[in-house]
Order: structure tokens, then sequence, then C-alpha cells
């Protein structure tokens, strides 16, 4: 008997361990979470959206060990750093916490404006990495940086000769778009479209100036609420023609966003 009582009482044991592992891993919770970076190059600047976003059904707190939330570097065909968010910005040294609720997103928007060392950088691919800067998620460390790590390529175009410091605001089909004007011509164009349909056909505008004398500008558009896209952009397009009516110097200006998700 003592010896079927020794048995039983090893045989418990070995299993002990195993029963605790099984339980232990059915109440691991998962962590479902995705962090990727937009870049959108314009004219004279890129903005950079980030978005982290909780894909699961658990909430998500990202702890972070100062206010700075993510790093963004631009490196150049040669892997030459030619611009990092955080270089000349100083960041609160307390730690914070970014709280997701299942499904929840959170967006962050930063502008470049392509200089480096106070010149503006020459056209081409550029390679542009972002980083999520949290340490941990709900108490776990994040040890795998590739999950909070995206890098994508993006083309930063060539100056423009002949439209500069171009901004735009208003919405709901109200707008106003102001700049910088040197036509050759002393004459330019634009049109409005939401990448499917023409909102405003060509309209030609005299700027009274010529190159290459810079001239302040400032155009009012209107367009009736029904046609504006549901899910879309609505985009005013700059613009001058040759001498053979072809277009060129084309400077697209993003007027307004519409998305039904956000």
């Amino acid at each position: 008997m003592r010896k079927v009582g020794l048995m039983i009482i090893l045989l418990l044991m070995a299993v002990a361990p195993a029963l605790a592992i099984g339980e232990e891993k059915e109440t691991t919770e998962k962590l479902e979470y995705s962090f990727y970076i937009d870049p959108l190059a314009g004219p004279e600047k890129a903005e950079f959206e980030m978005i982290l976003q909780n894909l699961g059904d658990t909430v998500l707190s990202f702890e972070f060990p100062t206010s700075q939330k993510y790093e963004i570097t631009v490196v150049d065909g040669s892997k030459q750093k030619v611009y990092q968010y955080s270089e000349g910005k100083s960041f609160t040294q307390a730690f914070e916490t970014v709280t997701l609720k299942p499904q929840e997103k959170m967006k962050w928007v930063e502008v470049w404006d392509y200089s480096a060392e106070g010149k503006r950088l020459p056209e081409g691919e550029y390679s542009v990495t972002a980083q999520l800067r949290a340490t941990s998620v709900n108490g776990k460390t994040v040890s795998d940086k590739k999950l909070i790590t995206d890098t994508k390529i993006m083309y930063i175009p060539g100056e423009n000769p002949v439209f500069k410091n171009i901004t735009s605001e208003g919405g709901k089909g109200i707008y106003k778009v102001m700049g910088e004007v040197r036509p050759i011509n002393g004459k330019f164009y634009f049109t409005v479209e939401d990448g499917h349909n023409q909102l405003i056909a060509e309209t030609g505008v005299i700027s009274g100036a010529k190159y290459p004398q810079w001239k302040p500008f400032t155009l009012e558009v209107s367009i009736p609420e029904n046609k504006l896209p549901q899910n879309g952009s609505v985009i005013l397009n700059l613009y001058e023609r040759s001498k053979d009516g072809e277009i060129i110097h084309t400077y697209p200006v993003l007027l307004e966003r519409f998305n039904p998700n956000n």
C-alpha cells in the first residue's frame, strides 16, 4: 500500500507542472495590434501619417518611457540620414500610456519640408522608417521591434519653378487657396477633381506677373455640397500650358479628405 501511495504522489507531482503550464497558456492574453506609416509626398512638403490600431478584442495599454510616441527617420539612396523627427526636440522624461479599446485606432501626423542642413533635397526616392517608442504593452515588454516598426519608400518631387508656398483653408465645398506664382506667359490654370470626377473644369487665371517675378495670388473655390465625394479627396490642380498647349509645372493641392470611417 505504501508503494502504491508513493507512486500516486510521484505521478501527481509529475503531472502538476504540465497542468500549470496548460492553465497558463489558456489564460495568456493575445495582443493583436499594428503600427504603420503612410508618407504623403506633396510638392513642397511631406505629411507622415502614423496609425496605431488595436486589432483584437482586448483593451491594450502602450507604455512609453517619455512623451515621445514615435521616431521617424528618412534616408537617401546611399543610406545617409537626411531627416530625423526627434532632432532638436525635447520630450518630457516621464512615463506615459496610450490606451486603445478593441478595434480602436490612433493617428499622428507630422510634416517635413524636404530640407536638410537648410537646403531642399534633390528629387528622388527616399526610405522612410517609423518606430513606435512603446517599451511594453499591457505590462509585457516589447522584445520584437519589428512589430512596432514600418518602412516605406517615398518619392520627393523636384522643386516647382512656377508655384510655391501654396496653402489652402476651408471645408465642405468652400475653399480658399493662396500662394505665390510666376507663370512664363503671365497666365496659369486650375481644375478641381475627386480622383474620379472633375468638379470644376479648367479655369484660366491672369496672374499679373511673369517669370522670374513672384506674385501672391488667392483663389476662391466653391463646390456644391451634393457633388462632394462621400469617400475620397478633393484635389485642386494648378498648372500652366506651354506654347504648344501642353500641361506643364503641375502642382496638386489637397483641399479636403472625406472618409466615413474616421
